[in-house]
């Protein structure tokens, strides 16, 4: 490993949780590696390892209930609308992304550890454990190839014969052990959660595993097996042990019976046991060391495109955490910027390939059965923003399980639209999950409306599809998969349109995402509209109408967005100079809220620019003001790009100074507990929000992003559009400007050098 200070993640001692362990995936496998001396653990994952199978949600009070619902709000009476809402109107929970289970090997070292050092190379993918037992120097590397699909570890002593473990492979589900005398594997059925009606942050319904094909979850299979160079190989007990070898080589792959969001995965579902047997002997076969080097040429395929490097000293080598305790403490290190950007492509390629299910709340990382959110995807933004740096660093095949997960759920949305709505086109709500779910969450639980009843989640997916065409200008994507999708979007929220008071057009009732207002000293959700519900409305119709022009074609779809666009109710400054959240200006239950859903005009969206519009840009100034910079920490990421956007760049450096706060950490020699838990970032630098989720990782390389690099409407490049004043010299690579270019940009106190190339 040639550490240059922002290619590796480096710890002097083992990691004491699973926010310290240092995660390893190829999209479909995830693994978080503890690098342990005396006992290694590997918690293990797989991207189609969830509870259920294919169902709908039906609620056929729920069209009639949208409507009394919204003759209600249009009269001010707003929290009986949302008591309709929340009575009628609502279906039931996700379905979970589960654990897989944990590898776990227990060494045969007596002696004092010494010269202990775990690291994560994010340049090629490996993540190397090594240290000194008794005058042995031992050695353990891991990655997980996308070309094999198999994880591998190597475990290597200095001198012959030194290596001795116990292998044991424990599932975090009901499962079946089988062990041969090089392998162990577990084999079952994931269960099919029953979702009740209640909150699921309490106990979570009832977890049931079916017994009749019909009823049973996910099949599934997950092998080990163990290579031993010299040394003997034999099963004891529940383990498998590993005695005198000169080195070892572990081998594992998972599969299940996943065979399509719409396919009931035991009834209908694919062959597991054998393919995942096929492979293993196929990766035996290749042997570790071709294994790795072909690893190593897929990966810097991907992660060598783009790169940040940024100014700094000799602290650019300490190990990771003690850099994050010295910047908080205020200490220089530029050069830990630029380790998180590119630590957030690092965790793209991992967690997000071609032909994989998209990046959830957690990427693929999960070490529960009961994760927070059923570990999820949330879509009232935490999915948006695992994707927003994905173009722009010139990660384009990594969007596409985000383009596939947008396609599925269009088919799916076209049933909630016409069930839930009465409307054509196609509609998705707050969740989603691997089955695909497009209804309404929420379960009839009062107050569950804040954040259950928001219908906007399938415009603002569409902007990605937008998106995927400005930064690779491929016209083919955009007429045959974007466009489509688009249309059945627009058509839904078309249907919907009303006239105000005033002759505008809105989509009512809404609610602006998990937040509230106190309306006669009621906290509610439910208003009239909101200025996120006609942002998202106005933005897919401008991407219509830019489609349609685009492509030269005549649409009556897009010709309505077009006549529809100069009619919606615009945006509206409040009484403070803010740009005005709700249809009203209630008071708002909490000022300085996570969410600033009410900003999306100004980003992900270009509605709003201090070019364009600058009073609407000022009134998000002064918004962001009144929220404040302590928040969670993918809220933080959002703030980030909002003030990029804005063109300030210390003010967005001083939010990121606030995600790279350490969340439960603690600090070499003196035992103490970091107590901060707002939020920030743990030690292995994953987003606490806390706990964790990986979108804040995303959103803060995308704030970074825009930092460096930004592409007026007229395609014309801005090189450090919002460079924060300390960053006094640096360099960036690879990235992409939505005219299809990729940028280099290298400067130095003021000297900027910038090349274009296609």
């Amino acid at each position: 490993m040639i550490n240059r200070g922002n290619n590796i993640l480096w710890y002097r001692q083992e990691a004491r949780s699973w926010n310290e362990a240092l995660p390893l995936g190829n999209g479909r496998l995830g693994a978080m590696v503890y690098g342990g001396a005396r006992r290694e653990r590997l918690c293990l994952n797989e991207d189609t390892l969830w509870s259920g199978y294919p169902a709908f949600y039906e609620n056929k009070t729920a069209a009639e209930g949208f409507k009394k619902a919204q003759a209600l709000v249009l009269a001010g009476k707003n929290e009986e609308a949302q008591r309709v809402i929340e009575r009628e109107c609502e279906g039931l929970w996700s379905q979970v992304y589960l654990a897989l289970g944990d590898i776990t090997l227990d060494f045969e070292h007596e002696g004092e550890i010494s010269a202990y050092k775990r690291a994560l190379d994010i340049s090629e993918g490996i993540s190397l454990t090594e240290y000194e037992c008794e005058n042995v120097k031992y050695e353990r590397e891991s990655f997980i190839s996308c070309p094999h699909q198999v994880l591998a570890m190597r475990i290597s002593a200095s001198r012959a014969g030194k290596v001795s473990f116990a292998l044991t492979l424990s599932p975090a589900l009901d499962a079946r052990v089988s062990m041969s005398e090089d392998s162990v594997s577990i084999q079952g059925n994931c269960p099919a959660y029953v979702w009740h009606y209640g909150d699921p942050q309490q106990p979570r319904g009832k977890i049931v595993y079916g017994d009749t094909d019909e009823t049973r979850g996910m099949g599934y299979f997950a092998c080990v097996r163990v290579i031993s160079e010299n040394g003997q190989v034999f099963r004891q007990g529940g383990s498998l042990r590993v005695v005198n070898a000169d080195s070892a080589v572990l081998l594992f792959d998972a599969r299940t019976s996943f065979n399509g969001w719409n396919r009931h995965p035991v009834t209908e579902g694919r062959p597991y046991i054998e393919p995942c047997s096929e492979n293993l002997n196929r990766a035996s076969k290749v042997g570790y060391f071709a294994l790795k080097a072909e690893h190593i040429r897929d990966h810097k395929r991907l992660y060598d495109r783009a790169g940040l490097e940024l100014d700094g000293g000799e602290e650019r080598f300490l190990p990771t955490d003690e850099r994050l305790y010295r910047h908080e403490d205020g200490k220089s290190d530029p050069a830990l910027y630029a380790l998180y950007f590119n630590y957030a492509r690092y965790l793209t390629i991992a967690a997000s390939r071609e032909g994989t299910q998209a990046m959830n709340l957690q990427g693929i990382w999960n070490n529960s059965i009961t994760p927070p959110w059923n570990c999820n995807y949330t879509i009232n933004i935490n999915t948006e923003m695992n994707y927003w740096p994905t173009l722009m660093t010139n990660l384009i095949e990594c969007h596409e399980p985000l383009i596939r997960l947008i396609s599925e759920l269009s088919q799916s949305g076209e049933r909630a639209a016409k069930e839930y709505y009465g409307a054509s086109g196609w509609v998705s709500h707050h969740n989603t999950d691997l089955w695909r779910l497009s209804t309404p969450v929420g379960a009839n639980i009062p107050g569950s409306a804040v954040f259950a009843f928001w219908c906007m989640s399938s415009g603002w997916l569409c902007r990605h599809l937008w998106e995927h065409y400005e930064y690779t200008r491929d016209v083919e994507f955009l007429k045959t998969t974007a466009l489509p999708i688009m249309k059945k979007a627009a058509e839904f929220y078309l249907a919907l349109l009303i006239e105000d008071e005033d002759g505008k057009l809105i989509l009512s009732p809404t609610t602006s995402p998990e937040n509230t207002y106190v309306l006669r000293n009621v906290t509610l959700a439910v208003s009239k509209t909101t200025a996120m519900t006609q942002g998202i409305l106005r933005d897919l119709f401008s991407i219509l109408v830019a489609a349609e022009e685009t492509l030269k074609i005549r649409d009556e779809v897009c010709e309505q967005a077009r006549c529809a666009l100069p009619l919606l109710k615009p945006f509206e400054i409040g009484g403070c100079g803010e740009l005005m959240e709700w249809d009203e200006s209630y008071q708002e239950s909490d000022i300085h809220h996570r969410h600033i859903s009410h900003l999306y005009a100004m980003h992900p969206a270009h509605l709003i620019t201090p070019e364009k519009t600058p009073e609407l840009a000022e009134a998000c100034r002064v918004t962001l003001e009144r929220r404040g910079d302590e928040s969670t920490g993918w809220a933080m990421g959002w703030r980030i790009c909002q003030w990029a956007r804005l063109g300030d760049g210390d003010r967005a450096l001083k939010l990121l100074d606030n995600q790279l706060r350490t969340v439960e950490g603690r600090r070499k020699g003196d035992g103490e507990v970091n107590r901060h838990f707002g939020g920030g970032s743990y030690l292995n630098l994953f987003d606490a929000h806390p706990p964790f989720q990986i979108d804040g990782n995303f959103g803060a390389c995308a704030g970074i992003a825009e930092l460096l690099l930004k592409t007026d409407e007229r395609g014309e490049i801005q090189p450090l559009p919002a460079l924060p004043a300390s960053w006094k010299k640096g360099r960036v690579h690879g990235l992409r400007a939505r005219n299809g270019k990729t940028v280099d940009i290298e400067w130095s106190n003021g000297r900027v050098r910038v090349n274009v190339s296609d």
